[in-house]
């Protein structure tokens, strides 16, 4: 299997959000170029994801869900609408929508489902069991410090 690719790493900052935001832009762009064949980005792929995983909801209900305010996420969801992979759909009462995956956003996850697959396993492999379960106990730990 491939390798993660490293580059040198700068020293750390002494500012934790300095360092976790230079993480979660490497992390990102890893996930991107291993998605790019699939024409989704990992925040698509995501968005995508919780919606077929939990079904048609709220907007609200989705941003509470990835944790996203209101604005990014419509901004976000704007383009996979253009993309015809998703559809806001009425909701409960006419001043509510609801976010629907498409028949063609559910094989843009299927597409890029084993791209993911192979990101996370690489991973896994470059840090290790040990060493992935102490991140994701520290990233659960720092997601916890807001509301």
């Amino acid at each position: 299997m491939k390798s993660v690719h490293t580059r040198k790493i700068k020293p750390p900052s002494k500012c934790l959000c300095i360092n976790t935001r230079r993480a979660c832009r490497a992390i990102t762009e890893f996930y991107d170029q291993m998605l790019a064949s699939s024409g989704l980005k990992i925040t698509q792929y995501s968005l995508l994801r919780n919606i077929q995983r939990i079904g048609p909801l709220s907007i609200t209900e989705l941003a509470d869900e990835v944790r996203l305010d209101r604005t990014t996420l419509a901004r976000n969801l704007k383009s996979l609408e253009l993309r015809g992979l998703v559809k806001l759909v009425p909701g409960e009462d006419l001043r509510t929508r609801r976010v629907q995956i498409t028949k063609k956003g559910q094989e843009a996850v299927k597409t890029a489902f084993p791209l993911w697959e192979k990101a996370q396993s690489m991973l896994m492999e470059h840090f290790g069991e040990e060493e992935m379960s102490i991140l994701t106990t520290l990233l659960l730990k720092l997601e916890s410090i807001t509301n």
